[in-house]
């Protein structure tokens, strides 16, 4: 199985409402509608039926980056974020299931000035998935609060390998030498004389 990593996470929560702001724009239910001359096409999209879908899917997308830069304590609002996001993307769309003609009413009221429609609306299956992402997202929570907790001021430092050992005496008087020896060869010196050794 593969290892739980904070990138993982946040590039799942940014697709996740990437996929939310996506669904809420297709269409979610048609109808026809009566006119003076003929019957007309209405059609409704997530976020006209709900906008509450677009706010929400926009938002998961702003708790994937803030994932990204918080630490322990943000990650963990962030989480009950998720859950909170998530509930109201499910709830969204069974609240539409439940009535969909009162949004097409709605739009048909666009068209022809009354709120009526022809026949039994029809509904397609994008609030059954916005349904389903609606629970990934809660599931996302899950996984956002089993992050690897990084030490504070960590992020930023080298390696987390042990720290190089610290140079002996005989180390430094030896750098100390050949640095020596170096400048005495830029003087035209021979180092190799008793004097510079």
């Amino acid at each position: 199985m593969s290892r739980l990593t904070r990138g993982r996470v946040v590039l799942a929560v940014l697709l996740l409402g990437a996929l939310g702001f996506g669904i809420s724009a297709l269409p979610w239910a048609s109808a026809e509608v009566p006119t003076a001359l003929a019957l007309r096409t209405v059609t409704v999209s997530g976020g006209d039926a709900s906008p509450v879908t677009t706010a929400a899917s926009l938002a998961v997308l702003a708790t994937g980056l803030a994932v990204a830069l918080g630490g322990r304590w943000v990650t963990r609002v962030c989480a009950v974020a998720l859950v909170v996001l998530g509930g109201a993307l499910g709830a969204a769309a069974i609240g539409f299931l439940g009535a969909p003609r009162t949004s097409l009413e709605t739009a048909a009221a666009q068209v022809s000035g009354v709120r009526e429609i022809a026949g039994e609306p029809a509904v397609t299956a994008w609030p059954y998935v916005m349904v389903a992402l609606g629970v990934v997202v809660v599931a996302a929570a899950v996984l956002t609060l089993r992050i690897p907790a990084a030490p504070a001021g960590r992020r930023f430092e080298r390696g987390d390998g042990p720290a190089a050992p610290a140079p002996t005496s005989r180390e430094r008087d030896e750098r100390v030498r050949a640095m020596d020896d170096w400048d005495a060869l830029g003087r035209g010196e021979d180092p190799t004389e008793p004097e510079h050794g």
